[in-house]
């Protein structure tokens, strides 16, 4: 190595040291190494032999007096030097030199000095003579006060960003005072947005800039953004755990400040490492374990939590603890990790007073709800500011309810968490007629105690009184299909289990009669029905006169049936002929409701719907016969007839069926077990909104 290089090198080694933020916390900004990488990614150094090369022109030209010479003028980059600089062109600071025009003083509105244009570019070349030949240029600032580092870093051009870091190594270590030094501190610059370039570089996931941005200047990594987002923070959220230990980790001598790849080999060299502590240096958002459970992380929660246990206690803004983030996600592993550490942690709420398991019970991840009552039995008895359990937030939560319940069931525990009301008095129960849980309804009430019907809330009413109160009675066919499903199946549940408390209440009704709507819902409504009766009785009509094997065309059964003596082709013409009956009876019955007495249209409308579905019913029954009669030979036909006929016979009467004879008036309760199917197809899931009691 030449004696100007080694001259060079040990200024460099011996002005390292300078006092940071935080008025106690000593660190180098470069090691020897780094230097070195930093001098041969500017072509200064090579390896092997090729380090004795002398330092190149551009250089030892340059001045470092000049750093903070910063021009008082400025102009505008002319278009011709614009598009050479973004071309990578190097003739163009060649003209812009003959043209007298100085580089320091060059800017654009956009993109702000030639380096930063460079940079941008990612240009290298470029950027060393730029940088070699107007220094100054190193701390301009752009429209958005960025310097070019921030530029590279956000473009993620990681051989720019390790030039322009080495660059300002290289004049840092020429520096004899201290206060410029600390001005050249580029690192810690934030733009309007408050990033540094070592947000900004993993922001966009450039780990490679960011790597070598922490490598230069490890108090980077704390300071927070406007948004109170540190670097630290967002290296968390990227799941990479050896950038999180590079930014965490301090060592002795001439380890600080080395890549994250040494830290295992220095560790034996040196011996002993020092953690930071993030208490007194990282800003804004300290809750480091709830990133690293949104990214679902383990290793870097399982490091995170080694380090630094305190982090446990930690809640974000919302007032939610890592165990609760991690309950409200489902994530099993990190709840897992998390009970291990903290075991305090499940009798912590959030800031409106749940706890992890009712977070966890409301969305349904039933798998860490089983978790937390095997480790912690005696969470099941928490309640929230509204002084409910987790069978109340289970009866909202449809069918994640039922695991939960025959949980309970088995262990013993339903009977006493069903009993539990809140601070409304509601119980379990209310809280499922209240959200139209009818399925959630129906399996407490088998798995409980019937006497829990009779529990009254602080407004005097049961479950019933609710269901009934807030029963809507109107026809809803074209609006609000699902709800009116829900409410007609709850309160049948409810009507069932009220039933069978003496022999005589087996009669109880279990259905109660509709109301129809009014104005021009009630057009829409009859409009709807008159347009699917008319195309049934349309289409019977037409299969009436072109039956399955038509008819003879000679001999003395001329015009008559082929078929006649099948007696599937007389099963398809009874259920032809009575589909097409039945609707225009429908036809009839709506046209009667609609001029006839007012009073009068509640009674036609439910017979007018009663009539249509019997009409649909006996048009699938007339189609399946049709068939049958036709292709009776074919044994594969056949098979995927009667296959497809079940199914979507099926999904026709549980679909309408439960809008025909839900409403209609008078059905005992004895009879009402027939209908206690539908509880279990009915989708109480897709409607959470609750009745108002």
């Amino acid at each position: 190595m030449g004696s100007s290089e080694e001259a060079v090198l040990d200024r460099v080694e011996a002005q390292r040291s300078v006092v940071v933020s935080h008025g106690q916390w000593k660190r180098s900004y470069f090691s020897m190494n780094l230097i070195k990488r930093g001098l041969r990614s500017l072509g200064l150094l090579q390896t092997g032999e090729a380090e004795t090369e002398p330092v190149p022109d551009y250089l030892t030209n340059l001045e470092i007096s000049d750093v903070f010479n910063l021009p008082g003028e400025s102009m505008q980059i002319d278009p011709e030097i614009f598009t050479a600089v973004c071309a990578g062109n190097k003739n163009s600071l060649e003209e812009l030199k003959r043209s007298g025009k100085p580089m320091a003083c060059l800017k654009s509105d956009q993109v702000g000095s030639v380096l930063h244009l460079a940079a941008a570019c990612n240009h290298l070349e470029l950027v060393k003579i730029i940088a070699s030949e107007c220094p100054c240029l190193l701390l301009k600032l752009d429209s958005r006060n960025q310097l070019p580092l921030h530029v590279a870093a956000h473009a993620g051009h990681s051989t720019v960003v390790e030039a322009l870091v080495a660059t300002v190594g290289y004049i840092s270590a020429g520096l004899s005072d201290e206060d410029g030094r600390e001005r050249l501190n580029l690192y810690v610059v934030k733009n309007k947005d408050g990033d540094t370039p070592l947000h900004l570089a993993l922001k966009g996931r450039h780990m490679s800039s960011a790597n070598y941005l922490v490598s230069a200047n490890q108090q980077a990594s704390f300071l927070a953004n406007k948004d109170g987002i540190s670097p630290l923070y967002l290296a968390v959220e990227t799941e990479d755990l050896p950038l999180v230990k590079a930014m965490l980790e301090t060592r002795k001598g001439d380890a600080f400040g080395r890549r994250y790849a040494d830290i295992d080999s220095l560790e034996e060299e040196l011996g002993g490492r020092y953690i930071l502590d993030i208490d007194s240096h990282l800003e804004g958002r300290k809750y480091l374990l709830h990133a690293a459970l949104r990214a679902k992380s383990l290793d870097t929660l399982k490091f995170l939590l080694k380090e630094y246990p305190s982090l446990v206690n930690m809640q974000d803004e919302e007032g939610r603890t890592c165990l609760w983030l991690a309950a409200s996600m489902g994530y099993y592993e990190g709840v897992s990790i998390l009970l291990d550490r903290w075991t305090k942690g499940v009798y912590v709420c959030n800031g409106d007073g749940s706890f992890p398991i009712h977070i966890a019970v409301e969305k349904r991840h039933m798998r860490v709800v089983f978790l937390l009552l095997k480790r912690y039995p005696d969470s099941k008895h928490l309640l929230n500011k509204q002084g409910q359990n987790i069978v109340h937030i289970a009866t909202k939560s449809g069918i994640g309810a039922l695991f939960l319940f025959s949980y309970l069931w088995l262990t013993g525990w339903i009977n006493t968490l069903v009993e539990t009301q809140d601070k409304d008095g509601n119980s379990p129960l209310h809280e499922a007629t209240i959200h139209w849980r009818p399925r959630t309804l129906f399996v407490l009430l088998l798995m409980t105690k019937i006497k829990w019907l009779y529990v009254q809330n602080n407004d005097g009413l049961t479950a019933l009184d609710i269901a009934e109160k807030n029963m809507k009675r109107n026809y809803i066919f074209m609006e609000a299909l699902l709800l009116f499903g829900l409410q007609r199946v709850t309160l049948m549940v409810l009507l069932y289990f009220y039933a069978p408390i003496s022999r005589k209440s087996w009669w109880i009704k279990v259905t109660k009669p509709s109301e129809p709507l009014e104005g021009e819902k009630t057009n829409n409504y009859v409009g709807t029905l008159l347009v699917v009766a008319a195309l049934v009785a349309t289409v019977t009509f037409t299969a009436g006169f072109t039956i399955p094997g038509g008819f003879n065309g000679s001999g003395e059964k001329l015009g008559m049936a082929a078929l006649e003596n099948k007696p599937k082709l007389a099963y398809f013409m009874i259920f032809n002929i009575m589909a097409m009956q039945s609707s225009i009876v429908t036809i009839a019955i709506l046209i009667w409701g609609q001029l006839g007495d007012q009073s009068l249209v509640p009674m036609a409308f439910t017979w007018a719907l009663r009539s249509l579905f019997f009409a649909l019913l006996c048009m699938v029954l007339a189609f399946y016969w049709g068939v049958m009669v036709t292709f009776v030979h074919v044994k594969g036909v056949v098979i995927f007839l009667n296959v497809t006929y079940a199914i979507f016979l099926f999904l026709m009467l549980f679909n309408l069926g439960p809008h025909v004879f839900l409403q209609t008036p008078g059905i005992p309760a004895f009879l009402g077990s027939c209908f206690l199917m539908f509880v279990m197809l009915v989708n109480e899931d897709s409607f959470p909104t609750p009745v108002k009691t």
